[in-house]
């Protein structure tokens, strides 16, 4: 083992995670291998949660939350239900994520309810283990109003894998194809891994020389 060998592993440990903390509006802006939810197993259940909706995800939102809705008119912003089952939120409400174990980036494809040329935000942040914000963002979501189950994918990545729940909020908001990273390790574990390398290669070499 040489020193090119140990530059090249910690520059490829180095892209394994986000730049930094970012909203990112496609899928691939995720980068990592992702999970991904389309709820085509529910089927119009009204819940506030909290309620397992995949392996490791269980959903929270608020009251009139509907996960497996299959028709949504978000005014201005066209229809949703024409192609499947999703998650919607009734009124002003938030829909939340939370993640049995912590990832560095997640998102969904989000619509919600427009009011003729009058921008409303839609809000997503993410939460970390003791439930406060540690990002968020607005976003305008503008889509035909004459258009069917057209959106914005929307996520937020981290620089380290410390989000445990996303929340998407705003008016008559509409959630599909949740998508999450598998779990990375910290920064501090690739620094170790990088050290027992080297502390291998250095006895191997005391052998060879010995």
């Amino acid at each position: 083992m040489n020193k090119q060998f140990f530059a090249a592993l910690g520059l490829a440990a180095a892209a394994l995670a986000p730049a930094h903390a970012a909203l990112i509006t496609a899928p691939s802006g995720l980068g990592l291998p992702t999970s991904l939810l389309d709820f085509e197993t529910f089927d119009g259940l009204l819940t506030t949660g909290p309620v397992a909706v995949g392996s490791g995800v269980t959903f929270t939102g608020d009251a009139g939350s509907e996960v497996g809705a299959n028709n949504r008119d978000l005014g201005a912003n066209g229809m949703w239900g024409a192609n499947g089952y999703f998650v919607a939120a009734a009124g002003i409400g938030e829909l939340r994520f939370s993640f049995a174990e912590l990832t560095a980036g997640a998102g969904a494809f989000v619509n919600n309810f427009a009011i003729g040329e009058l921008p409303l935000n839609l809000v997503v942040s993410v939460y970390g283990d003791n439930n406060q914000i540690i990002e968020t963002f607005s976003y305008v979501v503008s889509t035909d109003p004459f258009g069917y189950n057209e959106g914005q994918f929307l996520g937020i990545t981290r620089a380290n894998a410390d989000i445990r729940s996303i929340s998407f909020k705003g008016l008559g908001v509409v959630v599909d194809n949740l998508q999450f990273t598998a779990a990375v390790p910290e920064p501090q574990t690739y620094a170790l891994l990088l050290a027992g390398l080297t502390a291998v290669g250095f006895v191997a070499r005391r052998r060879r020389q010995g």
